[in-house]
């Protein structure tokens, strides 16, 4: 496969790594936090600007239940996808078709309080609107609801009745709480603007310009890798009878908040596009990373040393990470780890941490 020209391959462990010495520390770490197969599976990228670091497939096979999962397997990412859509509306605000201090009310004028809350605080999960078109709550003691939500599909009118009659949970610009809302609010102010799907800007304006060729927004059924079953107990109905095929089949509750689906290598070509200046100017992703009110434009400031930002996702039956990481010794650092399971979260954030300490 092309993205692996250059590497050295140890096929004891089916682990792609660089020999270049500067980043054997890099390498060591990654090896000793995917050598433990019960709690390490799926695919795990660390890469610099120029150059692939450490790449592995673990413990995971893609849907013909031989190929091992790799560099161009397809998985859910999640919330990863709201990078995505950040990206995309910043382009549309330097492109000057809006604004970022727009009113929600210029585009749903139906809605009583979009006159107090902005794209910008859209954007920074500022808005003071709920996690989730209908509360939490109740999708999570009403699986036909549930199912609805997230297989069936409602329509734009209908999540945007259920949103509107809602209080707001705070005075908008007055503090962070994270909200799915607020992304796929996002994607419909896209699609008000340009005239087309968000998948369809997605695709011409982000994939497109990032070569990203294993990648896809509101098309289920993409994906080449195999979801795990989920731990039971997660959630309090039947998972089977909700998601019975493993993952989400209708995506237009989650546009703009959660419906890419991608790979480690087209991901890492979309994070080495952003911090180019590829995708954006220097005024929008000083925007983007302005994680002064707890969120940037989709990514989190984390760590202590020098700059870290990082985004997670996740879906019934997938976790996803992307760090990104600007570090004096090694330039740009990418790690990306896709897992096609729920289980185990705290195995990512132990390699995040790791590398984050030693780098």
């Amino acid at each position: 496969m092309p993205f692996m020209e250059g590497l050295a391959y140890d096929e004891t462990d089916h682990t792609w790594t660089t020999n270049e010495e500067t980043f054997q520390k890099l390498v060591r770490i990654m090896r000793q936090e995917c050598a433990f197969p019960d709690t390490a599976s799926g695919v795990y990228l660390l890469a610099t600007d120029e150059s692939v670091v450490f790449l592995r497939g673990v413990n995971s096979v893609e849907t013909d239940g031989e190929t091992r999962v790799n560099a161009y397997t397809v998985f859910e990412i999640g919330s990863v996808t709201k990078t995505f859509t950040a990206a995309a509306v910043l382009q549309l605000w330097e492109q000057g078709k809006l604004n970022l201090d727009d009113p929600l009310g210029k585009y749903f004028p139906e809605y009583e309080k979009g006159a107090e809350i902005t794209i910008r605080q859209l954007l920074h999960m500022q808005s003071g609107l709920r996690r989730e078109f209908f509360p939490d709550e109740a999708l999570e003691k009403d699986p036909v609801l549930m199912k609805k939500y997230y297989t069936d599909g409602f329509s734009d009118e209908e999540l945007l009745a259920a949103l509107f009659e809602a209080e707001l949970g705070f005075v908008p610009g007055t503090k962070y709480e994270y909200s799915n809302v607020n992304y796929t609010l996002l994607a419909m102010i896209i699609e008000k603007v340009t005239g087309e799907s968000y998948g369809v800007y997605i695709r011409e304006h982000i994939f497109s310009v990032c070569e990203m060729e294993h990648s896809y927004c509101m098309e289920p059924g993409k994906l080449t890798s195999v979801p795990e079953s989920v731990l039971e107990g997660t959630y309090p109905f039947d998972f089977e009878d909700v998601f019975p095929t493993g993952y989400m089949s209708d995506l237009r509750t989650a546009r703009g908040a959660g419906d890419i689906y991608s790979c480690a290598a087209d991901l890492l070509s979309f994070d080495r596009a952003l911090t180019s200046g590829k995708l954006l100017s220097q005024e929008s992703l000083d925007e983007m990373f302005n994680t002064e009110g707890g969120y940037g434009c989709g990514w989190m400031k984390v760590g202590r040393r020098e700059p870290a930002y990082l985004h997670s996702g996740g879906t019934p039956s997938y976790m996803s990470h992307n760090l990104y990481c600007q570090t004096k010794r090694y330039g740009n650092l990418y790690l990306i780890i896709l897992n096609p399971t729920v289980r185990n979260p705290s195995h990512a954030e132990s390699i995040m941490k790791d590398l984050l300490m030693n780098y």
